[in-house]
């Protein structure tokens, strides 16, 4: 029962959290030191295939935010990314940087991806598994993998859990209060598999940001190839 109102309360808050936060969001990521988009950015590099202006690769951008981890990706390779985004607000400063080919409304926790089966060579994600509960990780695995090509590449960023299983915790911000939603390394894992994917790399934790009483929290990174 209380799953349902999870789900709701969650894409609730997260929605005027990051209104709230748009103006000042990449000022403030850059301050706290904020370090998910650029391990993304750089395993995502790592292991993606060559590319040519005549050849660009396709790329979807899953909670493209303001375009902080696309704008890396665009500046280093020949690409056409697909960003889709929930709220407004900060995918109209995205569009303003002229990193993606296409911007869409999307509820990626929920709804349907509206991009073609089987025609991207990578989806990432940075920062934004911390908002997806279960149900709504589980979606963003599976249609992951449907709109990956074959060997395409997904890489992702998420909270670990200290517990031994899934974790939830309310984090009250600046912006406003969320359910802060922790991943246990070793079933996410099995997950990722599950869904037809090889792990390629899963990276020990970082620091996800530094905040100015010196308190930090951790990130871990999964990057797998469709198989």
């Amino acid at each position: 029962m209380w799953k349902p109102l999870l789900n709701v309360y969650q894409r609730y808050a997260a929605q005027k959290i990051f209104s709230r936060w748009s103006p000042d969001y990449d000022g403030e990521v850059a301050v706290l030191s904020y370090s998910a988009a650029d391990k993304v950015a750089e395993a995502t590099l790592r292991h993606l295939p060559e590319s040519s202006v005549e050849d660009p690769l396709h790329i979807a951008d899953i909670g493209i935010g303001t375009g902080l981890l696309a704008q890396q990706i665009w500046d280093a390779v020949p690409c056409l990314i697909a960003g889709l985004d929930f709220n407004e607000d900060m995918m109209s400063l995205c569009a303003q940087k002229e990193v993606a080919e296409l911007l869409i409304k999307c509820d990626v926790g929920r709804d349907h991806w509206p991009l073609q089966e089987a025609a991207y060579d990578a989806v990432m994600a940075s920062g934004l598994l911390e908002y997806l509960t279960p149900t709504m990780m589980q979606h963003f695995l599976n249609q992951s993998a449907r709109i990956l090509e074959q060997d395409g590449i997904l890489v992702f960023s998420y909270i670990p859990s200290e517990r031994k299983e899934d974790s939830f915790s309310i984090w009250n911000g600046r912006n406003g209060r969320f359910v802060r939603c922790e991943y246990e390394p070793d079933k996410l894992q099995a997950k990722v598999e599950s869904c037809g994917f090889k792990i390629l790399e899963h990276m020990p934790p970082f620091d996800g940001s530094v905040f100015a009483d010196g308190s930090r929290f951790s990130y871990r990174l999964i990057a797998a190839q469709k198989i």
